[in-house]
């Protein structure tokens, strides 16, 4: 609740946006002159960033033998539906109650890192947001559309988030990629 009061009441976002400006604009803000390098930059540290606390904190055998299960099991009832074998429906159906209880004690240990991320998140885009409101380059071309406006909002955000997300998602899989790769060899 207090990142969305942060992130929509204007005051706070941009006295929170100008105090990380100090340091980020200097770096990487290219005095207004390239905005699309600095949203994927700035993402760029917000995704190295969680993704390597997670990485760290996530207990990853755990969360692999918690796939195996889940998906032996799924394996067995769409067998056991597939072979309308009423015994073992209703036997899968037992048990899935208490995997679904060993699923939500992984999922929530995960969610307990969500404050944390929120704590590198949200600077970083309260400054983006002050970024582009103050940038004199209000448009940029896709392959698909020339000059589409960074403010504009096509479906539920502004096309700044929405080029965020557009770029931040294949670098989160890469990184994700090889800290799993150098976890592996550990």
């Amino acid at each position: 609740m207090i990142s969305l009061l942060i992130i929509f009441d204007p005051r706070i976002r941009g006295a929170l946006g100008s105090a990380v400006g100090v340091v980020f604009f200097p770096i990487f803000g290219f005095d207004y002159k390239y905005p699309v390098l600095t949203i994927f930059i700035a993402g760029s540290i917000v995704i190295i960033i969680s993704a390597v606390i997670r990485h760290v904190t996530i207990d990853w055998i755990e969360t692999a033998k918690m796939q195996f299960i889940v998906s032996n099991f799924q394996k067995k009832y769409r067998e056991a539906m597939k072979n309308q074998n009423k015994y073992m429906i209703k036997k899968m159906q037992k048990m899935q109650a208490e995997i679904m209880k060993m699923q939500g004690e992984v999922s929530s240990k995960q969610m307990k890192l969500m404050p944390i991320t929120l704590l590198i998140f949200v600077p970083i885009f309260t400054w983006l947001w002050e970024f582009f409101m103050k940038t004199p380059h209000y448009y940029f071309d896709t392959p698909w559309s020339i000059h589409v406006n960074f403010f504009d909002n096509p479906v539920l955000f502004p096309n700044w988030i929405l080029l965020y997300m557009l770029l931040s998602i294949p670098l989160t899989h890469v990184i994700q990629y090889v800290l799993r790769l150098k976890w592996s060899r550990e």
